[in-house]
């Protein structure tokens, strides 16, 4: 999907600038420069960064929303990326930038039944083996009464 950008700007400082479609190697110079001209300003603002429509984002996509946020940082200004979409989300996680780019920690990832199936059946072999659980070993070897 083609890239675009719409930049909104509020009279209390904040700055929005709405991404949509391949944040890619191809929309990189668009996306550095918005942040340039946005973060040019010698009043305090907001940069907010809208992933919202956003379908891709790579390696060059990643490295202008971090440059992005170190200038504003080192300039003063607040700055923080939201509504990554799952897939963009994921990339950010992967890459260890989500916090930093967002604020927030990441959520877990819900358990697979894939890995509660394999610690149910690791279970089951130990318990036919007759190992002892965390809770249980030792108890033989504490002096009664």
């Amino acid at each position: 999907m083609r890239f675009s950008l719409t930049r909104h700007h509020r009279d209390d400082g904040l700055v929005t600038l709405a991404l949509a479609g391949d944040v890619d190697m191809g929309a990189v110079d668009a996306l550095v420069s918005a942040l340039q001209d946005t973060l040019q300003t010698p009043d305090r603002i907001a940069v907010v960064v809208d992933l919202a429509r956003v379908t891709f984002l790579d390696c060059a996509g990643i490295g202008a929303l971090v440059v992005g946020r170190n200038t504003a940082v080192s300039r003063g200004h607040r700055y923080t990326v939201v509504n990554p979409q799952r897939q963009v989300r994921r990339v950010l996680e992967l890459t260890g930038v989500f916090t930093a780019l967002t604020g927030r920690h990441p959520q877990p990832a819900p358990e697979t039944t894939r890995a509660a199936r394999s610690r149910r059946s690791r279970r089951h072999r130990d318990d036919r083996r007759g190992a002892a659980t965390p809770s249980t070993a030792g108890v033989d070897a504490l002096p009664h009464g």
